[in-house]
């Protein structure tokens, strides 16, 4: 976090529909009624700090029109209720909470903790029925916080929706933490954070092959690091977007046959997104509601793009371990 960094707008295209009217309620998505793993996600970037009572009323504003939307899980920026430390459940994941129920939404609520002498600055994970799910505490503080280091690490969270990670502000900075969350399995890391982030996001979400859904400026990354531009806006400082989080990259290394193979005997019902020629990569993704990417890959012995390089790198450190050939 960057201590008193003022919230600029300019920063962030803003548009509310309907001329300023609140939108129309959208149902959630029925998952078994379209393709592949979809979720719905609201990044919901209104600033670091300030006065906590107009600060959590402006979130707990937020949260009813994501809610209203069909969102699946809603994001908010550190700290963003200033930073009066109080312990977890307190006064602010209760009052974040009831709206997590309300909406039966999963909420990331970062706050100021207190944990007995210490202080974290801790993101609190609210599931659907608004109890404490988990919690991140940053590990790395940024300078001045005048809050502890976190000695717990990179954590991941299972949803019904799928395994989520989160990252907090001067974290971006390390990349350890952000193949950590890789390793454990991360889906999606939600980051909250004090400012935008920029390119390093995109090159994160990139390499690793999950999406980031950044809350300091609202640029949700696709899982092949491309900013997404289909994105709505319900209102200033909100913005929503629908993941597929069974879109899957697999490597090209002997998997041509088989990836053939899968496409004819499954036409219209699985594509190939893309051919990424220059990484030798395939990004293929389900076209039939119902169909599971991850689950046709394991009938036929596909080993995902992230499998692939895990296995690899074990089986490779193991030779070089054992002075064997490869």
């Amino acid at each position: 976090m960057r201590m008193l960094l003022p919230f600029s707008l300019a920063v962030i295209p803003t548009m509310l529909c309907a001329a300023d009217a609140e939108p129309a309620p959208r149902p959630r998505i029925q998952r078994e009624n379209v393709p592949g793993r979809q979720v719905r996600v609201a990044a919901i970037p209104i600033g670091c700090g300030g006065d906590h009572d107009a600060k959590l009323k402006l979130a707990l504003s937020h949260l009813e029109t994501a809610g209203s939307q069909g969102v699946d899980i809603a994001c908010l920026p550190e700290e963003f209720a200033g930073m009066n430390a109080e312990p977890i459940p307190g006064p602010t994941t209760n009052a974040v909470a009831e709206v997590a129920k309300k909406h039966s939404m999963w909420v990331i609520c970062p706050i100021r903790e207190l944990a007995g002498n210490e202080q974290y600055n801790t993101a609190v994970l609210l599931d659907r029925q608004g109890k404490v799910a988990g919690y991140y505490r940053k590990v790395f503080v940024f300078w001045g916080e005048g809050a502890n280091v976190s000695t717990e690490g990179v954590k991941v969270f299972d949803t019904d929706f799928g395994r989520i990670s989160i990252l907090t502000c001067f974290d971006l900075n390390y990349a350890e933490l952000w193949l950590d969350a890789e390793q454990k399995g991360a889906e999606i890391v939600l980051w909250p954070s004090a400012y935008g982030g920029g390119v390093p996001l995109n090159g994160n979400a990139m390499i690793h092959g999950y999406y980031i859904v950044p809350v300091g400026a609202g640029n949700i990354i696709d899982c092949t690091g491309e900013t997404l531009k289909d994105v709505e806006r319900p209102r200033p400082q909100q913005f929503i977007a629908t993941l597929d989080l069974d879109r899957t990259f697999v490597h090209k290394d002997f998997t041509g046959e088989k990836i053939k193979k899968l496409l004819a005997e499954h036409k219209g019902e699985v594509e190939m997104e893309k051919d990424c020629g220059m990484e030798g990569w395939y990004l293929l993704r389900a076209v039939k509601a119902g169909v599971r990417v991850r689950d046709l890959c394991k009938q036929y012995q596909i080993e995902p793009l992230r499998e692939y390089r895990h296995r690899s790198r074990e089986q490779i450190n193991e030779a070089r371990k054992n002075g064997k050939k490869i």
